[in-house]
């Protein structure tokens, strides 16, 4: 398509910055009407291509559009959970970590200081046939249990579940442990598994990319750390 040159002197201002799909679309049209006014009579534009191009451009600036319209809902969303999360204050969650237990007396763990918290979680990636579930005291001394056929998810058991600990007689009395864990099964596999342990919720900060919890005795996270919130 043969078309005259254009004459532009002017200082470019009345094309946008070119920084959208709508400045794009705006020189476009300016573009074209300019064309049209200096095309060459014999040799005239093509009018399937230029319609191609404009339909280009609108899509362009459809897409554009969409993007800032999915940008404004996740904003949205964001700000909704930063709400929510304001309602955790004052409620325990379980978050990934090696959980520390201290034996009681008798039978029974306390954990974080609580008394009667005689249970601990792990997060189980996969059906294990095995979960060994290991105690280490402060000065490396370490005990060890089974737990049999355990199903995948989110898990929770009492130190009375384990049973027959290695060596034996098992753990010391009023003593306190870091639970760890490890699982597999019959084929060989080991099935992911992280110990969780429970923090209290302290109180929320709103930021811009979502809400930050404070947590008791444990650095801020963000909400997609928490595993689990309890009641």
């Amino acid at each position: 398509m043969a078309v005259s040159s254009v004459n532009n002197s002017g200082s470019g201002s009345g094309y946008g910055d070119g920084t959208s799909a709508g400045d794009l679309s705006d020189s476009f049209m300016k573009m074209l009407v300019a064309q049209m006014k200096n095309q060459d009579p014999t040799n005239p534009m093509d009018n399937n291509q230029l319609t191609a191009q404009l339909a280009q451009f609108n899509t362009a600036a459809g897409v554009e559009k969409l993007n800032s319209s999915v940008a404004n809902v996740q904003a949205m969303m964001a700000q909704l959970g930063s709400m929510s999360a304001a309602s955790w204050v004052g409620r325990s969650v379980l978050i990934e970590g090696d959980p520390k237990v201290t034996t009681g007396s008798g039978i029974g763990i306390t954990q974080d200081g609580e008394n009667a918290a005689d249970s601990f979680s792990f997060l189980l990636g996969g059906d294990a046939d095995t979960v060994t579930v290991t105690l280490t005291a402060e000065d490396g001394t370490a005990y060890t249990a089974d737990l049999k056929n355990v199903k995948s998810g989110v898990k929770t058991f009492s130190l009375d579940d384990l049973q027959n600990f290695q060596p034996d007689p098992g753990p010391a009395p009023d003593t306190e442990y870091t639970v760890t864990f490890d699982a597999k099964n019959a084929e060989g596999e080991k099935p992911e598994v992280s110990g969780l342990m429970q923090a209290l919720v302290e109180g929320v900060t709103m930021t811009p990319g979502g809400a930050v919890l404070h947590l008791l005795n444990h650095d801020p996270i963000g909400m997609a750390d928490v595993v689990v919130i309890q009641k």
